[in-house]
């Protein structure tokens, strides 16, 4: 991944790193010659300059201090320069750096009229903050946004936690606008930041993907230095910063300048936050998205505090309707499972999906894609997913679809002895959320092979909102669910070994939330074939998922719309031209 040095003031950018063998390129007036040798400070030549005026070290030359300012007017061939700093000037850099990102981050809160009253005191940082706010290069655009929220039910202390002793628990919290999270632990200099500020409580170096549920939109990656910090009795911070300031060689398409979340006590049981979002990201490409992208609403600080909250609600599910009797122990694996299923859809719309799971088989130009399935044995697996847009309301769109997906769910078992064809499955119990935002259910149909179930999963809010369904076997309800005397329940993997579901995510165009004018959907369906039948190929696979498709666009214009055309916009290939249904 391309790495685009930072155009900070200054013409070479100092990096306090610890790695000696590695030598930085700053691009912007640069021209590398030939492959650079040896190891350190490496040569520096200038128009103008004699050798003499040269120093060496590590066998090399390089420039005395008086000589270290660049002018862009020079005819300069700049290969490296990197000063060699001792540890202790490289914790004094991070933890200046450290310092001016709390500042930076309290300055966002106090500017957007939070409870935030007062900048800290921190001495003379105006150089770096003035580094944090400088433009962007071309092609890039700043997103900043500040969110508050009283959180029920997580003391302060715990909140602070949450956000850096675990990044698989902070990627749970935030899931599915986080898709993935690698935390580690600091090297260097940066382990013993606590040393220069004893009020830092943890540092963790992180790598996240932050994804829609659409193919229309390229992945971001951003990796960046997180620190949590006890500001006073009850009231903490958790501070982001790029790791371009200490590591210009970072894994990323994206920077996360100063960012972070302020948390203090609210009442005895709960905490109140305030959240900033300050991004630098690529312009957005002209698409369906765009909207929203450009709103601030897709990856604002509103929706990351949105999806926040309708997380932990989740977590406490309870069960209604029960119609059969369940294990203590089923809730937690619906919960598992049912996120499981949203990771497989969240990686068949990732810019790079998993490529030991998923390969996709269409061009990058078809806005349809098709992924083939390695995982499933038993059939030849394909995976089908588009985008498209409805002339109406996400929630209208919303309870249409939670039948609709249910139906195709049930399709191929149509055949039901005791069902007539399209009569609803029964529905045996409902394990959902106080407010209804997130209901999973169990359905039932007997079928002349037997007793086939499926199992739903409807969440929704006013950012992104999801059906999946998958079914499930008579022994893996089983095993997994029910309690009595058919019960077999176990805990382990492999109950995880086939998450595959189709469904649908939808999200508004625009602001509104589930009253918004219009929807956006993204469709994704599993496709099987006998192994021992005709062979497959991609274009036989993307007819049936086009058949899918317009079934399902149809009968929302008829039924949602209102209208039997121009209701929904979708983008496709038809004989090498984009045409609109």
């Amino acid at each position: 991944m391309n790495v685009k040095p930072f155009p900070g003031p200054s013409c070479i950018r100092l990096y306090a790193d610890d790695d000696d063998d590695r030598d930085f390129v700053d691009e912007g007036f640069a021209e590398k010659k030939g492959k650079d040798k040896g190891k350190g400070i490496t040569e520096c030549k200038y128009k103008g300059t004699s050798s003499a005026e040269l120093k060496t070290f590590g066998g090399q030359q390089m420039l005395s201090a008086d000589q270290t300012i660049l002018r862009r007017d020079l005819s300069v061939a700049f290969k490296t320069y990197k000063r060699q700093l001792s540890n202790y000037q490289r914790l004094q850099l991070a933890n200046n750096y450290c310092k001016a990102a709390y500042l930076e981050v309290m300055s966002l809160a106090k500017e957007s009229g939070t409870w935030v009253r007062a900048k800290p005191r921190l001495g003379n940082l105006d150089d770096l903050v003035n580094e944090f706010r400088t433009p962007p290069l071309p092609g890039r655009k700043m997103e900043v946004s500040v969110a508050t929220a009283v959180i029920p039910d997580v003391l302060a202390s715990e909140m602070a936690e949450m956000m850096t002793l675990s990044s698989n628990l902070w990627s749970k919290l935030l899931f599915p606008l986080v898709k993935y999270v690698e935390g580690s632990n600091v090297v260097g200099s940066l382990q013993y930041l606590s040393y220069a500020d004893v009020s830092i409580k943890a540092a963790v170096q992180m790598y996240a993907e932050l994804q829609l549920p659409t193919t229309l939109v390229p992945t971001r990656y951003f990796e960046f230095l997180r620190y949590g910090k006890e500001i006073m009795d009850g009231i903490y911070i958790i501070v982001d910063v790029s790791s371009r300031y200490s590591d210009p060689f970072a894994k990323r398409n994206s920077e996360r300048r100063p960012s972070g979340v302020i948390i203090r006590e609210h009442g005895p049981e709960d905490c109140e936050i305030i959240w900033i979002e300050n991004v630098e990201v690529d312009e957005t490409r002209e698409n369906l998205y765009s909207t929203i992208i450009g709103s601030n609403l897709a990856y604002g600080a509103h929706r990351w505090v949105t999806t926040l909250l309708w997380n932990l609600k989740r977590d406490k599910s309870s069960f209604s309707d029960l119609k059969i009797d369940v294990h203590p122990g089923a809730g937690s694996f619906l919960l598992a499972l049912t996120q499981a299923m949203k990771r497989f859809f969240m990686e068949c719309v990732s810019q790079h999906p998993d490529e030991t799971a998923l390969t996709v088989i269409t061009s990058g130009e078809d806005p349809i894609r098709i992924l083939h399935n390695k995982k499933l044995n038993e059939y030849i697996s394909f995976v089908g997913v588009n985008s498209f847009r409805v002339q109406a309301k996400p929630l209208s769109v919303f309870q249409f679809l939670m039948k609709k997906d249910l139906q195709l769910e049930f399709r191929v078992f149509g055949d039901s002895e005791t069902n007539e064809v399209g009569e609803e499955p029964e529905l045996l119990f409902t394990f959902g959320t106080d407010d209804k935002s997130n209901i999973i259910s169990l359905h039932k149909r007997v079928t002349k092979e037997g007793i086939v179930y499926g199992l739903q999963e409807a969440s929704m809010d006013e950012y992104c909102s999801f059906i999946l369904s998958k079914t499930l076997t008579e022994d893996t309800v089983n095993a997994h669910i029910v309690c009595g005397n058919k019960s077999i329940y176990e805990d382990s993997k492999s109950r995880m070994a086939n998450i595959t579901p189709s469904g649908f995510a939808i999200m508004p165009d625009g602001p509104g939330g589930l009253h918004c004018d219009a929807s956006l959907v993204t469709f994704l369906v599993q496709l099987y074939y006998d192994p021992l039948g005709n062979p497959v190929d991609v274009e036989f696979v993307r007819k049936d998922f086009l058949s899918d498709l317009n079934s399902i666009i149809r009968e929302l214009n008829e039924k949602v719309v209102g209208e039997k055309t121009n209701g929904i916009e979708i983008i496709h290939l038809t004989q090498g031209k984009a045409s609109c249904i």
